[in-house]
């Protein structure tokens, strides 16, 4: 005959094992906090130099679709993303403000400029807000001859505000107008490598 009382084992964690499973898991995040944080950094620093390659690229497509010299701007003195698209002479085919992305106030992603003249070897990053604001003047065929004088930026550094190890993106503006992202801490032998 079985007893009106059964006795149930209870399930759950003594706690002795909560605590063992709590330092586990401090240590777990402990060990990779950093990485995620530089990981996710990473992202907005390529995220930022993705938005500044498209600006560029439409800066050249309205200058040769327009046939007129179009001016994209960096107006940040601070470095922070955000750009205008104008042209140079308004006209009722080419307006003073084409389009623009408003200054990101709340990132930390920095840009920094420099001109031919004075532009640093890779291995030297451009400090946030260098020459800017600045600007990049794309004529009716698409060229940028102010790059060749020392009129336009040829070089802007992106950037993780206050952090020296995460990763840095370099673009390049060419006198011919063609744009190029690059990265100074790849190998030679990498697509990406800036030279």
């Amino acid at each position: 005959m079985l007893s009106a009382y059964s006795p149930k084992r209870a399930f759950g964690l003594t706690m002795t094992e909560l605590m063992i499973v709590l330092a586990l898991s401090s240590i777990v995040l402990a060990i990779g906090a950093p990485a995620m944080g530089q990981w996710v950094r990473g992202i907005e620093v390529r995220s930022s130099a993705a938005s500044l390659i498209a600006a560029l690229h439409a800066a050249r497509s309205e200058a040769l679709t327009r046939n007129t010299t179009v001016r994209l701007q960096l107006p940040d003195v601070l470095g922070r993303p955000g750009w205008q698209l104008s042209c140079v002479q308004t006209s009722a085919r080419c307006p003073a403000l084409i389009r623009q992305q408003a200054t990101d106030t709340s990132t930390a992603v920095r840009w920094g400029a420099t001109s031919l003249a004075q532009m640093p070897s890779f291995d030297t990053p451009i400090a946030a807000g260098n020459t800017l604001p600045a600007s990049i003047r794309f004529d009716a065929s698409g060229a940028v001859p102010g790059i060749a004088v020392g009129d336009d930026i040829a070089r802007i550094d992106i950037t993780y505000s206050g952090s020296n190890n995460d990763q840095r993106m370099v673009v390049l503006i060419a006198p011919q107008g063609m744009v190029r992202l690059c990265q100074p801490t790849v190998s030679a032998g990498h697509p990406q490598h800036c030279h």
